[in-house]
C-alpha cells in the first residue's frame, strides 16, 4: 500500500462527497485494512484532533511504503547484454519506460539508443534517427522479425 497513493484516493472521494473534517476521519476508518488497521486500533483514544492531524500521522507512520517512481535518469541504466536479444532489450526498457510518467520521446529515443549493443539496428538508428520513439519501436519490430526468422 503507497501510504501517499491511498490519502489522495481518499482525499479525492471525501472532495466528491463533501464531507466535512470530522467525518473525513470516521470514513478513512473504512479505507483502512491490515497493518493500517492495526495501527489505528492502537492509537491512544482522542489522539486524534483533525483529519489533517490524522492524515500526518499516517504518512509518518507509513512513510516506507510509498512507492517510488522512476525517473529518466533510469532508462540510462539499461544496456542490452551481450547475448541478450532485441526483443528482449525491447521489453524490458518499456517495462521501465511506462513507470516515468515525464520522459520526452527525445530522451527515450537518446537512452534507448544508448542502451543497445552495437549491431544493425544500432547502425541503422545512427545512419536515419527516429522521428519519435514510436517509430523506433516499429522500426525495432522489424529487425526483431528478422532475429527471429
Amino acid at each position: 500500500m503507497d501510504s501517499e497513493d491511498h490519502i489522495g484516493r481518499f482525499e479525492n472521494a471525501a472532495l466528491l462527497h463533501q464531507y466535512m473534517d470530522n467525518i473525513k476521519c470516521r470514513v478513512f476508518l473504512a479505507t483502512l485494512a491490515g497493518s493500517p488497521m492495526r495501527w489505528f486500533n492502537r492509537l491512544p483514544p482522542s489522539s486524534i484532533g483533525s483529519f489533517p492531524n490524522f492524515k500526518s500521522s499516517f504518512l509518518r507512520h507509513f512513510a516506507t511504503s510509498k512507492t517510488y517512481w522512476k525517473t529518466s535518469m533510469d532508462l540510462f541504466s539499461i544496456k542490452q547484454k551481450p547475448r541478450e536479444s532485441l526483443k528482449d532489450f525491447v521489453h524490458c526498457f518499456n517495462q521501465v519506460a511506462q513507470e516515468v510518467s515525464s520522459a520526452a520521446f527525445e530522451v527515450l529515443v537518446s537512452a534507448f539508443s544508448q542502451g543497445l549493443t552495437e549491431g544493425d539496428f544500432f547502425r541503422s538508428l545512427i545512419k536515419k534517427p527516429p522521428e519519435n520513439f514510436d517509430i523506433l519501436l516499429s522500426r525495432a519490430v522489424k529487425y526483431i522479425d528478422v532475429e527471429e526468422a
